[in-house]
């Protein structure tokens, strides 16, 4: 059991905490929701010890042993390669063996008595390695590398080899097969493609100590979470159920308070319109004082700290376009010329057709949307675009293409100069900016804004056809349920890449899915997808029937090509140099940006999340230049 008791916890001017209680009961799942930048983290690393609070108290249990995925990873030298690293999860497990060993060895030397304790000395800590699943932890380690996207033949590379992205899957393994008592994971599918989100929710249900849950992915808090903490306002309200209990409980008690508190505000307002007509008579001198007191007395209702929702995104109809959208003829295309992303493929997409593209995260889908937007060239065969289609592409990385020192109105207004005041205007309000907001700069906009304004920038030109790259990555849950409205009553056609399982369950239609074997069409929702995946071993689905797409993906060398791969694979690792050096740079920027914000009370927090948000953009944009690159050089 573990209490939260009236903790406050304050960074600069900013109360974060303001005198929190809650408790943690043993074995609970806790989904831990909120707007961002509530404090949601903060419980987290008041919990490990990482922050200490302002005021309060915070109980745990005495051994209690805790297990904690951050969002980030904090840059570390380790030279040891990536199961070596995984499996290194419980410190004491390293140490167990060494004693045994020694006591072992001195034996011989021991008198009777001394032999009687050391022999019991070993079996207990025979007995603690068992218990801590010392036996079983290397088949535990590959089992979750295996799950969470790693080849068997990648386990033996160095750890330090890897992305910053694949790094943080190798952290989420190490933190789960520690089995900790209590388990704290802060966004744990950040960097996880489809089929390992579904791997992680699996295990997690078989997990049987305490979960602490934050997360944007409403499929994994409606899959594990039995309790809910709202994190919003400074304060914390604990709901008895999940997800979706949590959302029918909180509206309820929000209405409840709110009517509340606007009786009671009728009430102090009849009481001091009372006191100030009758204060300068004394026949009345005695009512004065007596409502005097009732108010200096009143406990006041607060007006709930509810989550912001965010302004309801309303995409423009798109215009009429012929009925094929676009399509693909022996297409293929390759970095290097010698390794295939995708080769002979046919693929065609029609009006009003919304489509998701799954796979392993490597696979190619990054590549096959910007070869259908045209952002990049096939290296073979022929895109053929429609009649009257016009296409809107929104990358990974389209806050980099918003220059931060330009206005809303100036971002969407450059993109058509055409277009006059009151359109550009009307345009944004229809995206939440109206007023003044028109007049902020691209630099202190959240990330719910900035996809708001990107969105609003493509709308500019009303497109029919929406290629979006893992559009949800910088909403919060509501940013989410918005966007996902707007996609679903949109007629155009849409293309579109995302790593949360509910806002593809909810958009697709239809999946196409990458993998080894090649491009899968399914003409149906992803419950479909995963229904006929399952019928047809996991991961190879047959590629014939009337939705099929033909085509392959990454087929092996041979012959004289193998030269120019060595080549080519040369270079690559060269690139592969010159990005992680500027990933390690920027990461350790990142860590004293925020033990200065952890530290300064008077430190400028607006200008230290803004950069922060930067480099965390800049790390995203550079681990998508290295997938490029890794796989000229995997074989």
């Amino acid at each position: 059991m573990i209490d939260f008791i009236q903790v406050s916890k304050q960074f600069g001017t900013q109360d974060v905490l303001k005198n929190v209680t809650f408790r943690i009961n043993t074995g609970e799942r806790i989904g831990i929701v909120g707007p961002n930048g509530a404090g949601k983290s903060t419980v987290f690393s008041l919990l490990n010890h990482e922050i200490e609070a302002d005021t309060g108290e915070i109980v745990l249990p005495k051994h209690c042993r805790i297990g904690h995925l951050k969002q980030q990873l904090n840059p570390h030298e380790v030279d040891v390669n990536l199961l070596e690293y995984t499996e290194d999860s419980i410190p004491e497990l390293k140490t167990i063996p060494e004693k045994i060993h020694a006591l072992e060895h001195r034996m011989d030397d021991f008198q009777e008595l001394e032999k009687e304790r050391a022999l019991k000395q070993i079996g207990e800590l025979q007995h603690t390695y068992e218990h801590l699943g010392g036996y079983e932890m290397r088949s535990r380690a590959e089992a979750a590398l295996s799950g969470l996207g790693f080849h068997e033949d990648e386990f033996s590379r160095p750890f330090a080899s890897f992305s910053g992205g694949w790094q943080m899957r190798a952290e989420l393994a190490r933190t789960l097969i520690a089995n900790p008592d209590l388990l704290m994971l802060d966004e744990p599918s950040n960097f996880l493609d489809l089929p390992a989100v579904e791997w992680l929710q699996k295990f997690l249900r078989g997990y049987e100590g305490t979960m602490l849950l934050i997360s944007h992915d409403r499929y994994l808090l409606r899959s594990l979470a039995t309790v809910t903490l709202e994190i919003a306002g400074g304060q914390a309200t604990r709901y008895q159920g999940g997800y979706d209990y949590y959302l029918t409980e909180r509206e309820d008690r929000i209405r409840h308070q709110l009517a509340a508190k606007e009786n009671q505000d009728r009430e102090i307002e009849q009481m001091e319109s009372f006191i100030k007509r009758f204060r300068a008579k004394s026949s009345k001198a005695a009512q004065v004082q007596s409502r005097i007191k009732q108010l200096e007395k009143m406990e006041r209702i607060e007006a709930p700290a509810t989550v912001a929702n965010t302004s309801k995104i309303r995409l423009a109809d798109p215009p009429h376009s012929g009925h094929e959208i676009i399509r693909l003829e022996k297409g293929g295309f390759s970095y290097d010329g010698c390794r295939w992303i995708f080769r002979f493929l046919d693929l065609n997409i029609n009006r009003g057709e919304k489509i998701a593209l799954v796979g392993y995260n490597g696979m190619g889908k990054t590549t096959l949307l910007r070869t259908l937007a045209g952002a990049l060239e096939l290296s073979e065969g022929r895109r053929v675009v429609g009649h009257k289609v016009v296409i809107g592409y929104q990358s990974q990385d389209f806050a980099e293409t918003m220059n931060p020192e330009k206005t809303v109105y100036h971002i969407v207004k450059d993109q058509h100069p055409a277009a006059v005041e009151s359109e550009v205007r009307n345009l944004l309000g229809g995206f939440g900016f109206s007023g003044d907001t028109i007049d902020k700069k691209v630099s202190v906009l959240s990330g719910g804004e900035k996809i708001r304004l990107a969105f609003a920038r493509l709308f500019i030109n009303p497109p029919n056809f929406l290629l979006l790259d893992e559009p949800t990555t910088h909403l919060d849950v509501n940013g989410r349920e918005a966007l996902e409205q707007a996609l679903k009553d949109y007629k155009g056609a849409i293309c579109v890449v995302s790593h949360d399982v509910t806002f593809v369950r909810n958009i697709a239609d239809q999946i196409i899915h990458i993998d080894d074997s090649g491009v899968s069409r399914f003409p149906g929702n992803y419950d479909y997808f995963l229904e006929k995946s399952e019928q047809q071993s996991v991961g190879r689905p047959p590629q014939t029937g009337e939705n099929a797409v033909s085509g392959s993906a990454k087929p092996s060398l041979k012959g004289r090509d193998a030269r120019k791969a060595r080549a080519a694979r040369r270079e690559a690792e060269k690139v592969l140099k010159k990005i992680e050096a500027k990933i390690e740079k920027l990461t350790e920027e990142q860590v004293v940006l925020t033990e200065e914000m952890m530290s300064k009370r008077d430190a400028d927090f607006a200008s230290i999340n803004a950069r922060l948000a930067e480099i965390q953009t800049e790390i995203q944009k550079l681990e998508t230049e290295w997938e490029s690159a890794a796989e000229a050089i995997e074989e």
